[in-house]
């Protein structure tokens, strides 16, 4: 239920900044069977929920531990159910070699049950263009998982190419990558899988055509639909310029502007509903207010996906 609802705000979300996001290879994410998703890591928690929006499958996420220290995190990450790894960074002083052990653990859980796991093995987010070094952990959980009995494990890569992450109207290529069979894969060492995840994402992470600028998806027919859509962008116009106005001063770094965007957009998106739901109840009836709630609801979905509906391709 959570993945679903996460699923469908997230790519609502996503067009409220970028103006497309074209994906290509999706036929290669399996549907069924345990996988691993290795996923660049180049725009924070906008990954996170373009890699919701992507896989059509529920995932487990992952993410650095460090995230469950502030009270918000931690609620975040026991809601969600995210998987908390902790790097060597995190804690220099301390190398100890099984501090995720708890969290490989619970990884190989869910693969033994058939899930879906994502993983950053970059280990951080960067404004850098190319694959930055890749982390062992991803392959040493895949070893970890084969040796305990997990059949038929994949390796998913997608790669993930902003036209300019920090810039709205922008667009987003997806690539999903050849997947690699565990139980055809000859080796046990992780460095040596570590640099064959690392060679399929650098062949996805930085190819294909991103739209022009002046491309936009050909807006739906169904009248409608349009109406709807057009409801939706004049009814949301307001909190979502005030969260980018706000969104551009809090931002420090290429990939804040889109996070910030997102998160203060549903903010103020969900206060506006609070006052503006209420005066339409109180002056027409409960009646009106629901249906005014529900008309802004499927207003928001439309003016995102009437003009903006996600490409996918099998190249």
């Amino acid at each position: 239920m959570i993945q679903r609802l996460a699923h469908w705000l997230g790519g609502i979300a996503l067009h409220w900044f970028y103006r497309d996001v074209h994906i290509t290879g999706s036929d290669r994410i399996p549907l069924h069977g345990p996988i691993l998703i290795a996923m660049n890591h180049q725009n924070a928690l906008v990954d996170a929920i373009l890699a919701l929006w992507i896989v059509p499958r529920e995932i487990r996420l992952t993410a650095k531990a460090t995230l469950g220290d502030s009270l918000l995190g931690a609620v975040l990450m026991k809601v969600v159910g995210i998987i908390p790894l902790r790097r060597a960074s995190d804690d220099p002083a301390s190398s100890d070699p099984i501090r995720n052990r708890l969290s490989f653990e619970a990884m190989i859980e869910e693969m033994r049950h058939g899930g879906a796991v994502l993983v950053f093995p970059e280990g951080k987010s960067h404004n850098d263009p190319e694959i930055a070094p890749l982390k062992t952990g991803l392959a040493r959980a895949a070893l970890r998982a084969r040796e305990a009995g997990v059949r038929d494990i994949r390796i998913v890569p997608i790669g993930i190419t902003f036209e300019n992450k920090a810039e709205p109207d922008t667009a987003i290529l997806a690539q999903v990558g050849d997947p690699i069979e565990m139980d055809d894969w000859p080796g046990s060492d992780p460095r040596q899988l570590t640099e064959a995840i690392a060679a399929r994402l650098r062949i996805i992470s930085l190819t294909g055509d991103i739209f022009p600028s002046g491309h936009h998806a050909m807006s739906h027919r169904n009248a409608l639909i349009r109406l709807a859509a057009w409801w939706g962008r004049t009814m949301h116009k307001i909190p979502l310029r005030l969260a980018r106005r706000q969104a551009t001063r809090l931002s420090s770094d290429a990939g804040e502007p889109a996070m910030y965007t997102m998160t203060l957009g549903l903010g103020a998106i969900i206060v506006s509903y609070l006052i503006e739901v209420p005066i339409v109840w109180l002056l027409f009836g409960w009646i009106a207010g629901l249906l005014f709630l529900a008309s802004l609801i499927t207003g928001a979905y439309w003016a995102a996906y009437a003009d903006h509906s996600p490409k996918r391709s099998r190249i």
